[in-house]
C-alpha cells in the first residue's frame, strides 16, 4: 500500500482470479519497480483504467490483509470528489465488467465444475438425472446462473457506486413470478397503456448492466433533489424517515418499468447480436475462427481485457451453448504444455517452483495468469509457441464445432461441459503437446 501511494491514493479496489485491481487517483505515483520486486508480485500492468498488481492464486488473501489493515474496507467505493482522472470509454466498460463479475466468480466457477461433473456422472450412468439426488446438486450448480440478474444487480451496483440491495431487487423484479408469469400469455403486455415486449430474463448480463447503469444515475440524482428539498422543509426525524424510503421507492417505480420497456430487450438484443456475430464466424470457418481466438486470446488475458468476452459468453450460454471457451481453452492448455516443458528442462530451484505451481494452476484451476506473467513475459521466446499451439489447437476445436455447455474455467475437471467430448480432447491435447514440444526442442531461454 506504501507503493500505491498509500490509501489516500485508491478510489477503489477490488480483485479477480489473480490481480488485486485500483483505480487510483494519480496512476503516476506507486513505484512499479518496488512493487514488482515484492516477494509474491509476478507483475504490475496498466489497463482498463485500472492499477493492476498481480498476485497469483494467493491474491483473495493479500485482499483480506489489505482490506483489515487500512479503511478502504469501511466504503470501499469510487469516490465521488472529483479528483479521479477522466477515463476512456472502452476503460470505463471493461472496469465496470470486471468490477462486476469479478466478485462472482468464485460462486461461477464453481456452479460450472459441478455441472461438468453431473454431465459426466450421467453420460457413464453413475447417477440418474431424474434422481433426487441429481435434482438437488442440479440446483446448486444452476443456481448462479438462472438467477445471474439478481446477483449482477447487486454487484454492478456496488461498483456504480449505488444502494446494491435496491440493484438486486431491480435484477429479482425480471425473475418475479408476476412478471414471468405474463409470458404463459404471450410475449407482449402493457404497463399504462404502453407496450411492453416481455423475455425471459434468466442468466442474462447486459439487460442489468444497462438498467444498473440508469439506475445509478436515478439514485444520485434523486438523492440530491429530495434530499435538499426535506431539509428544507421537514423536520430531521420526519426527514430521515422520508428519505430511507422515498429515493428507493421511486428508483424502483421508475427503473423497473423502463428496465421491462427499454432497456431489457435493448440488451438481450445486443447480447443476440453478439452471439449471432460469433456464430456466423463459425458458420463462415471455424478453423479460422477458431485459430484467431486460440492463437491471440493471450493478449488480452495479458492486459486483463479477457473480462469484456465473459458477458459474450453468458449470452452465448443463454441461447444455448457457447463455441467461444472451447476455443479460448486451447490457449490454456498451450501455455500448460510451455509451462510443463520449462518445469522438465529448467535446473533452477526457484523457476522449476514458479513452472511446476503454473502447470497445476492451469491444468487443475484453469488460471492461466501465474503462467503468463512468471513465465510468459519473462522469457518471451515461449510467446510464439503459445501462439502457435494455440491457434492450432483453437483451429481443431473451431473446425470441429465444439462448444460448452455451462460456464466454466477450461481445466481438467471441465472437459466434461464442453461436447463433443472427443473433439474437444484432441483439440487440448493437440495445444498442450505442441506447446510442450515446441518449449523442448526450441528452449524457453532468450
Amino acid at each position: 500500500m506504501q507503493n500505491i501511494g498509500g490509501e489516500e491514493n485508491v478510489t477503489n479496489l477490488v480483485h479477480c482470479a489473480t490481480r488485486l485491481r485500483f483505480n487510483l487517483k494519480d496512476n503516476h505515483v506507486p513505484d512499479k519497480e518496488k512493487l514488482k520486486s515484492l516477494e509474491g508480485v509476478l507483475t504490475v500492468v496498466e489497463s482498463g483504467g485500472q492499477f493492476q498488481v498481480v498476485i497469483g492464486n494467493d491474491v483473495a488473501h493479500v485482499y483480506q490483509e489489505i482490506m483489515k489493515t487500512s479503511k478502504l474496507g469501511a466504503g470501499n467505493n469510487a469516490s465521488e470528489d472529483g479528483d479521479k482522472p477522466k477515463e476512456k470509454i472502452m476503460s470505463r466498460i471493461f472496469a465496470v465488467i470486471s468490477g462486476s463479475l469479478s466478485p462472482l466468480l468464485p460462486a461461477m466457477a464453481g456452479a460450472g465444475i459441478l455441472k461438468a461433473f453431473l454431465t459426466l456422472f450421467t453420460a457413464f450412468e453413475w447417477i440418474s438425472a431424474e434422481s433426487g439426488t441429481y435434482l438437488i446438486l442440479a440446483a446448486a450448480a444452476n443456481a448462479v446462473f438462472y438467477f445471474l440478474p439478481i446477483f449482477l444487480g447487486v454487484s454492478a451496483a456496488i461498483k456504480f457506486g449505488a444502494n446494491p440491495y435496491v440493484g438486486g431487487v431491480i435484477g429479482a423484479a425480471l425473475m418475479e413470478p408476476n412478471f414471468t408469469g405474463l409470458l404463459a400469455n404471450g410475449d407482449t403486455s402493457s404497463f399504462l397503456g404502453i407496450p411492453v415486449v416481455l423475455m425471459d430474463y434468466s442468466s442474462t448480463v447486459f439487460p442489468v448492466f444497462v438498467a444498473i447503469w440508469i439506475f445509478s444515475y436515478v439514485e444520485k440524482y434523486l438523492k440530491k433533489i429530495i434530499y435538499k428539498e426535506l431539509q428544507t422543509f421537514l423536520v430531521p426525524l420526519l426527514s430521515l424517515v422520508i428519505k430511507t424510503f422515498l429515493v428507493p421507492l421511486l428508483s424502483l417505480v421508475i427503473i423497473v418499468p423502463l428496465t421491462v420497456m427499454i432497456f431489457g430487450p435493448f440488451g438481450v438484443y445486443i447480447g443476440n447480436a453478439i452471439a449471432d456475430a460469433i456464430n456466423y464466424l463459425m458458420g463462415v470457418s471455424g478453423l479460422l475462427t477458431g485459430a484467431v481466438i486460440g492463437g491471440l486470446i493471450f493478449f488480452l488475458v495479458v492486459f486483463g481485457l479477457h473480462w469484456g468476452i465473459i458477458p459474450i459468453v453468458l449470452a452465448n450460454l443463454t441461447n444455448g451453448t457457447d463455441p467461444i471457451l472451447a476455443m479460448w481453452a486451447a490457449s490454456n492448455f498451450a501455455m500448460a504444455g510451455v509451462a510443463l516443458a520449462v518445469f522438465i528442462k529448467s535446473k533452477e530451484k526457484s523457476l522449476k517452483s514458479i513452472a511446476g505451481s503454473s502447470t497445476l494452476s492451469l491444468l487443475l484451476a484453469g488460471v492461466s495468469e501465474p503462467t503468463v506473467y512468471g513465465i510468459l513475459l519473462r522469457y518471451k521466446r515461449t510467446i510464439p509457441y503459445v501462439i502457435i499451439a494455440g491457434a492450432i489447437g483453437g483451429a481443431i476445436n473451431g473446425g470441429f464445432h465444439t462448444y460448452a455447455t455451462a460456464f466454466v474455467f477450461q481445466n481438467i475437471f471441465s472437459i466434461g461441459a464442453f461436447e463433443p467430448i472427443g473433439h474437444y480432447l484432441i483439440g487440448i491435447a493437440a495445444a498442450m503437446g505442441i506447446g510442450l514440444i515446441l518449449t523442448i526442442l526450441f528452449g524457453y531461454m532468450d
